[in-house]
């Protein structure tokens, strides 16, 4: 008589299931994605004049003026009166940002100003860079 063994020995029924590890990446994707902060650069160069104290400040809103009056955000260049609402959109993505004006050393001062107060008014806490 014959024995037949209870266990089978074939490997060819063996079938990996891969569903939950790619649900658990996607997961893992899409919780980075969420949580990551996206600094925008202005987009121009600016000579920035020298300063006597410096300050590590980390902004989420950069901004800079030219010695023309422009004002560079996002690598695309406005004019203070069109800059309130990309600011808005800009804050409305992270709220909690600071935000950093570079202005030239060739910059007009008024327009530096102009742009920090409505940045402050839209509740901002902004510095101005400059060289240490």
């Amino acid at each position: 008589m014959a024995r037949r063994s209870r266990v089978s020995t074939q490997d060819d029924d063996m079938e990996l299931n891969m569903t939950p590890m790619l649900d658990v990446v996607f997961i893992l994707l899409i919780f980075f994605i969420v949580t990551s902060v996206f600094v925008k650069t202005p987009g121009v160069d600016i000579f920035r004049p020298e300063a006597v104290t410096t300050k590590e400040w980390k902004p989420g809103i950069l901004t800079a003026v030219t010695g023309e009056g422009e004002i560079w955000i996002d690598k695309t260049p406005y004019r203070i009166n069109e800059v309130r609402p990309v600011i808005l959109a800009i804050r409305d993505e992270n709220p909690k940002a600071d935000g950093i004006i570079q202005a030239d050393g060739d910059a007009d001062v008024g327009t530096v100003m102009e742009l920090q107060e409505l940045m402050t008014e839209l509740g901002i806490d902004t510095r101005v860079s400059t060289d240490n």
